[in-house]
């Protein structure tokens, strides 16, 4: 019988990384694939088969607006804007010495939206992504 470890990985455990730098205002990440799969049928009432089409990539970052601003910041000196950018995002979880990675490849933001409300104390910008692939355990 296999031992099982119950220590899960924690917010604090987890660091992202974009345009050589550590974010550091980062509330939320997230990140998947998606593949499409359709039933073959045939003779009979059941499927004979699952056919495996193309797949898909997307996710969404929460940052703060001082870590929106340092993006503005690299893309303008590209000339572009954030949502011009490609670039790659790579997840690291790290729990006792041990390092899981995980990479975005090819992300590229779909839209951006500023925006506060009365009583609010600090900016919060979603940033969502379709990207060439998800490698993990890299």
């Amino acid at each position: 019988m296999a031992n099982f470890n119950s220590v899960e990985y924690a917010w604090k455990d987890l660091q992202v990384s974009l345009l050589g730098r550590l974010l550091v205002r980062i509330l939320e990440v997230e990140y998947g694939a998606t593949v499409e799969k359709k039933e073959i049928m045939g003779r009979g009432n059941k499927p004979l088969g699952v056919q495996t089409g193309n797949y898909k990539f997307k996710g969404k970052l929460q940052i703060g607006q001082s870590e929106y601003e340092a993006m503005v910041d690299v893309a303008k000196q590209a000339g572009k804007r954030v949502t011009d950018l490609t670039l790659d995002i790579n997840i690291a979880y790290i729990l006792d010495g041990v390092i899981k990675r995980d990479r975005v490849v090819g992300a590229s933001f779909t839209e951006m939206a500023k925006g506060m409300k009365q009583g609010d104390t600090e900016m919060m910008i979603d940033l969502p992504w379709i990207a060439v692939d998800v490698l993990e355990g890299v």
